[in-house]
């Protein structure tokens, strides 16, 4: 839609510049054809159409002078219209790679934007990874400090056991021994009641004869 109106724009021109001369000269101007011929070609462009028109003013203009020129002015405005002619391609070929090139900006924006994306994205889940390696790692310490501990307590609950058991053993030591000295001292009792009942005078135990110094 854009392209149809100058284009249209550029025929009106063009049909006004060969109404402005007589058709005799017109006819006999084949100049004039070769270069209006061109112009349509460049306004028909796919590509560079509608640039070429919106910059053919100048040149519709040269070959309306064109085509009124006498014999002697014809190859001045010749050399004219065919530079304000070369002068569109140009205009036109500038607008056109200007606008490709901005399309290939845009494409590039486009592209560099959805690389960042990505890379933002790697970056999110690689910080998401090394967060869930930190948490295990975490964790796995915590396990084992626990383990550690448990340890530990168990290693104390042994020492305090094997304490325990040394000590009853211990005090069962000392009760036999109690025991021994009293079951010693019930029989030596009743040896005494037994002799005092009797009238038996109970010998007394030799005393221990000091020892001797060594000089």
């Amino acid at each position: 839609m854009k392209r149809a109106t100058p284009i249209y724009s550029f025929g009106v021109l063009l049909a006004a510049a060969c109404q402005l001369a007589p058709a005799s000269a017109f006819a006999r101007n084949d100049d004039h054809e070769r270069l209006s011929a061109r112009l349509e070609q460049l306004v028909a462009d796919p590509q560079l159409g509608t640039y070429a028109a919106a910059a053919a003013g100048p040149a519709t203009a040269s070959l309306a002078r064109l085509q009124e020129a006498s014999r002697g002015e014809r190859a001045q405005w010749i050399y004219i219209a065919e530079r304000r002619i070369d002068a569109v391609r140009a205009n036109a070929e500038t607008g056109y790679l200007e606008s490709r090139r901005n399309g290939l900006q845009r494409e590039n924006d486009r592209l560099q934007l959805a690389l960042a994306r990505r890379d933002a994205a790697q970056a999110r889940a690689e910080l998401e990874r090394q967060r869930l390696q930190a948490q295990i790692r975490a964790e796995e310490a915590e396990r084992l400090r626990r383990d550690a501990e448990t340890a530990r307590v168990e290693g104390e609950q042994a020492s305090l056991a094997a304490e325990s058991a040394r000590a009853e053993a211990e005090q069962a030591k000392r009760m036999a021994r109690a025991q021994a000295n009293a079951a010693a001292l019930a029989r030596k009792e009743a040896e005494l009641a037994a002799a005092v009942e009797g009238g038996d005078t109970v010998p007394a135990k030799p005393a221990k004869k000091p020892a001797r110094r060594k000089k």
